[in-house]
């Protein structure tokens, strides 16, 4: 199961930030300043033991999703003394990562290596899904189908649309999925989200919330869970 060090939406005081281990590597699904901070207060040590290796899977390049990225690269290479790996879902998240890492924040390039997702040769990245989420980042928004400790799961990232992602589901896949208490154009509102995932036999865990409450109320009866907050 994917644990999570904020699942709040853009303006939230915690952005959503998701991580799992496989063996010393701790994989990031983004890395927000928020996640960026509680991952430095916690250890990534603590979560991966004391030999950790960081990823960050790169879902867009909105700033709620990459924005601690740069500052966690220059973290673990100036205080840790270690490299973070950053997978990119396409070449073009690569380029523009690449300018954001070495043009703008002033990367030290010995401190990251980032490959492209065809690159990456990970057993726990089972597939990259193209979604619909931002006009202007069109093409070059993703989700992912992953392995995590044995059991399968997509990740939609931010989307506004499920249809990409239903492919992969089944009664042996959990579905954490962004959503909405309102009708965003970006965002998939969740009463949507419930009715086109009616009847599939999924655990389903909901993230990215702008109004948890109503969320909630929305979820109610329908076995939809939040997505769980790691607890240190």
């Amino acid at each position: 199961m994917l644990q999570f060090l904020g699942r709040g939406s853009a303006f939230r005081s915690e952005h959503n930030c998701a991580f799992f281990t496989c063996g010393n590597e701790l994989v990031l699904l983004d890395c927000p300043m928020s996640a960026f901070h509680k991952l430095r207060h916690i250890g990534a040590e603590k979560l991966a033991g004391g030999d950790v290796n960081i990823t960050v899977l790169v879902t867009h390049t909105h700033g709620d999703h990459t924005g601690g990225i740069a500052t966690l690269i220059h973290y673990e290479y100036y205080i840790k003394h270690r490299t973070v790996t950053v997978i990119a879902p396409s070449e073009e998240v690569a380029e523009d990562l690449d300018t954001l890492f070495t043009r703008i924040e002033g990367c030290a390039p010995e401190g990251f290596r980032l490959i492209t997702a065809t690159q990456a040769a990970r057993e726990w990245l089972l597939d990259v899904i193209p979604t619909h989420h931002s006009p202007e980042l069109e093409g070059r928004c993703f989700g992912y189908r992953l392995l995590v400790d044995g059991e399968k799961a997509v990740y939609t990232g931010d989307t506004a649309v499920i249809e990409p992602f239903l492919p992969y589901l089944g009664s042996d896949t959990a579905l954490y999925s962004d959503c909405s208490a309102y009708n965003p154009v970006v965002h998939l509102n969740i009463t949507e989200l419930l009715e086109k995932v009616k009847g599939r036999d999924i655990k389903l865990y909901l993230m990215h919330l702008d109004d948890t409450k109503k969320i909630l109320d929305a979820a109610q009866g329908s076995g939809a869970l939040l997505a769980p907050l790691y607890e240190s």
